[in-house]
């Protein structure tokens, strides 16, 4: 489990790297993002009072890295997976209630219970390899978590 783990933290910290929509639609790639941002505790400030689902995001990169980092020393911590994965996992349903939310306010078709399986295969069509990575890796770290790492010993 402990090496399932770690191959989710990597595809997680991948997605931070890797394009989230598919060629043709706008570019979003989170480094771009990352890579913009002022490191001053002014912007963190204005980030969480803004923009706090934001902030959320881009920590659970952190929390993927720094399991990872340990994970690799030999020191898996199921505290930092369990909040990197969930943390990922939450993001998803977050979004999705969003986008569901605002998909209603416009009056555009949701998606039934008929239509789900159209609906999957096509998220490939939209979303890119770096959300992909992310959404996977953060729902196997998390189920990860939730199992364990069994000792070394």
């Amino acid at each position: 489990m402990r090496a399932i783990a770690i191959l989710a933290a990597i595809a997680m910290v991948a997605g931070l790297f890797l394009p989230w929509l598919n060629p043709g639609l706008v570019r979003f790639v989170p480094w771009d993002l990352v890579k913009e941002l002022d490191p001053s505790v002014e912007t963190l400030q204005k980030l969480a009072s803004d923009a706090p689902e934001l902030l959320a995001f881009l920590a659970t990169f952190v929390l993927a890295g720094l399991f990872l980092l340990l994970a690799i020393l030999g020191a898996p911590s199921r505290a930092l997976a369990f909040l990197a994965g969930g943390g990922a996992v939450a993001m998803m349903a977050y979004a999705l209630l969003r986008l569901r939310d605002q998909a209603t306010a416009l009056g555009l078709p949701l998606p039934s219970a008929d239509t789900l399986g159209d609906f999957a295969r096509k998220l490939p069509e939209v979303a890119g390899t770096g959300a992909m990575a992310w959404a996977g890796g953060g729902a196997v770290l998390l189920l990860a978590a939730l199992i364990g790492f069994p000792s070394r010993r």
